[in-house]
């Protein structure tokens, strides 16, 4: 799979989406050499992420943090911080 670091992937944005389009290349971006990004053929990403009965994508993950006690306590932990804080309102949902 052919990389590029994120600027040189804009500057060659036009070339990049072609060769997805035609040559069903996947392109990977990369920012301070970290990957953050994979450019691929739409009908790659359909029938991967929308035809797929095991991938249910945030819904599948808000389900798992869903009974995570230890996140109910950091949410509420930052919300009495911001209740606390006097630089700014905060609204109660």
């Amino acid at each position: 799979m052919q990389s590029y670091n994120l600027t040189e992937a804009k500057a060659k944005l036009s070339s990049i989406i072609s060769r997805v389009i035609f040559a069903h290349e996947r392109i990977t971006i990369k920012r301070k050499g970290r990957n953050v990004a994979v450019v691929v053929p739409y009908e790659d990403y359909i029938q991967k992420w929308t035809e797929s009965d095991k991938n249910e994508g945030l819904i599948a993950a808000k389900g798992a943090l869903a009974d995570m006690e230890e996140l109910n306590n950091f949410i509420d932990d930052i919300y009495r911080a911001r209740r606390e804080s006097t630089e700014r309102s905060v609204e109660d949902f």
